[in-house]
């Protein structure tokens, strides 16, 4: 530990830790991929539901836990609870340019007219969940909201209830996974006992996740101004980028890895479903306030986070019912061209 201490004490020990951990997690995601759909065939759920459910949730662990240290160890509880909202909505932006990101880097490959399942209901299902955290914010001020067993408000014991029921009709509404062509190493991987795969699909989790957490941990030490060892990351729109790249790596190297194998599917599952099992961070960072409000705390000016997050859903909902590559195209450009001036103006 006091090695790793020394390490990122200086700039250049810093990129090498950097570097080397986003290795890391790059090689476990593009193994993960393949596992995962493997697993969709062996459980019978599909790849889609294993992207919006099992992917999903290991790759926003990473953000749970970085949010959680920042409401638990913060000195200044106005600081910690305004940053983890901010990582949250801040995750949810970048995950929604992923899709964009995908359209434009991988044009054949991704093509909404082969997707299995739309992903309309997965789209509403993030708008009602954004909603319910809204209401939350909004009434976050108001007296007698509190839960005095759980420490969190009313509205937002409504997020675990409403992730709840989602999964429970997504499950009742996946068909069989039918996928007309299959990786040569996925017949290997079926013909796995249970113990050896699931073992190894474990410790590839475990590298994501603890991967994730690091990378976020090296982020947060990068945008540090230079005089404490830093690179002072935060002063500029290149540096915001990076460290919203560094921090939601897992999730773009996973559905990077997805779509250019052909899941498609688990591709844009996992990324509509990292966003709203973020958004069931709030709830779990509420909690762990014991009855200090977290949104409460939070900013003001993270309604401009929720405005954009609404926006880039609307045409991320309209990217995934495009019928055609030359509507695909204008609607990825547009939400990148959203995300860049976003970062401009309110950075």
């Amino acid at each position: 530990m006091h090695f790793f201490e020394q390490l990122i004490g200086s700039q250049t020990g810093l990129v090498l830790a950097f570097l080397a951990t986003a290795a890391v997690v790059v090689l476990a995601g593009i193994r993960l991929s393949i596992y995962g759909d493997a697993l969709g065939d062996r459980t019978g759920l599909g790849s889609g539901l294993i992207g919006l459910v099992f992917l999903a949730g290991v790759t926003s662990l990473p953000e749970l836990v970085v949010s959680l240290t920042s409401v638990i160890q913060s000195a200044d509880p106005a600081q910690g609870a305004d940053l983890a909202v901010g990582n949250m909505l801040g995750s949810n932006v970048f995950n929604l340019l992923i899709l964009a990101l995908m359209a434009l880097l991988f044009p054949r490959k991704f093509d909404p007219t082969k997707l299995e399942n739309p992903h309309t209901d997965s789209t509403v299902y993030g708008f009602v969940m954004l909603g319910i955290f809204s209401i939350a914010f909004a009434t976050a001020n108001l007296g007698g909201m509190q839960i005095p067993v759980l420490g969190c408000s009313w509205p937002v014991l409504a997020l675990p209830i409403m992730y709840a029921v989602i999964l429970r009709r997504e499950h009742l509404q996946q068909t069989e996974a039918e996928e007309d062509e299959h990786l040569p190493s996925e017949a290997q991987l079926a013909q796995q006992s249970a113990l050896r795969f699931y073992s190894v699909l474990g410790a590839l989790c475990s590298l994501i996740i603890g991967g994730g957490i690091l990378l976020s941990i090296l982020g947060s030490r990068m945008a540090l101004p230079p005089e404490q060892g830093g690179f002072g990351l935060e002063a500029s729109i290149i540096g915001t980028i990076f460290l919203a790249i560094s921090t939601s790596l897992p999730e773009l190297v996973i559905s990077f890895a997805s779509v250019r194998m052909g899941f498609l599917d688990m591709a844009v599952g996992n990324v509509l479903g990292s966003n709203m099992f973020n958004l069931l961070i709030i709830f779990v960072a509420d909690t762990a306030l014991r009855g200090r409000s977290l949104l409460r705390q939070a900013s003001f000016k993270n309604w401009t986070s929720v405005g954009l997050i609404v926006l880039l859903t609307l045409l991320a909902g309209a990217l995934l019912r495009t019928k055609s590559r030359k509507t695909t195209l204008p609607i990825a450009v547009a939400m990148l061209l959203l995300y860049l001036a976003a970062m401009l103006l309110f950075m």
